[in-house]
């Protein structure tokens, strides 16, 4: 399969304590032997996409752009940045937290009811324009827990005419521990016919390694198969890339015999049942 991006996940260091953070779940932040593999592998493998996130990715710029340094035609790269913006008090402190990335192209501020406790609206405001000027393309992600969460989108449309793209709250980390989660009403059997919507995706997580699943499985640690490696060809030739790479769901399913409960409404989200569906497959 021609996978042409990589996010790499920093680590867990943040300025807040959202109540639906996944990244209480990772070990630790990155190490220097993990940034020299990262490099060597983006320059063998010839990543297009470059994705940052963390954690807060401006709290390791320094590692940041030691990685980016070390890549092979970095010009031909397109690099991203998963952010909340902390930083983003006036435009022109913006344009310098944007500046100090060696190269930076797009950039996604996460902003929804869980960061509006900690981040005025004038943030959104001020990293958009700082965005403009130095022609980086901005975006908003907005986690939902309940549909009612989508109301805040009229509130931040009236900052720009810019991307918004919506991520429903998964059972990780602190969304675990304060019921956050999204939960559908009822199971909606089309989910069976997806696959791994990050399947032509890599991500790198601190402290653990290269994985084709950036969610539930690989956070949560709740697989009976290794589902991370510390080499990107060994993940690429493991059991686990293998099945979710070539099958969808219910192809998983069929194949290793197991039953999926009617009344389980969770189960309709990708990620759930793939958590569900690797908790029980035993190779």
């Amino acid at each position: 399969m021609d996978i042409k991006k990589i996010s790499v996940i920093l680590g867990k260091k943040c300025g807040f304590y959202c109540s639906h953070c996944n990244s209480i779940n990772l070990k630790r932040n990155l190490l220097a032997h993990e940034k020299k593999r990262i490099i060597s592998e983006i320059n063998i493998k010839r990543f297009k996409k470059i994705l940052f996130a963390g954690g807060e990715p401006f709290f390791y710029v320094k590692d940041i752009n030691e990685i980016l340094s070390g890549i092979k035609d970095l010009s031909s790269k397109t690099i991203e940045l998963t952010t909340n913006g902390y930083f983003a008090s006036t435009e022109k402190k913006s344009e310098k937290y944007l500046k100090s990335i060696l190269k930076l192209d797009s950039v996604q501020m996460s902003y929804d009811k869980f960061h509006y406790k900690f981040l005025p609206y004038k943030n959104i405001k001020n990293l958009y324009k700082a965005c403009r000027n130095l022609h980086i393309k901005f975006g908003i992600v907005i986690a939902v827990s309940e549909f009612a969460d989508l109301l805040l989108i009229k509130k931040i449309r009236k900052y720009g005419k810019f991307f918004i793209g919506i991520q429903k709250v998964l059972p990780i980390g602190n969304a675990i521990k304060n019921k956050l989660y999204f939960r559908p009403v009822k199971f909606d059997e089309t989910v069976l016919k997806k696959s791994c919507p990050s399947k032509k995706e890599i991500s790198y997580i601190a402290g653990k390694g290269f994985s084709v699943c950036c969610s539930n499985l690989s956070y949560n640690d709740s697989s009976k198969i290794k589902t991370y490696h510390h080499s990107l060809n060994r993940h690429m030739k493991s059991k686990f890339y293998g099945i979710i790479s070539n099958f969808n769901f219910q192809d998983i399913i069929r194949k290793y015999y197991l039953d999926i409960p009617a009344n389980k409404a969770d189960l309709s989200l990708e990620c759930n049942l793939c958590e569900y569906i690797f908790s029980r497959i035993k190779l």
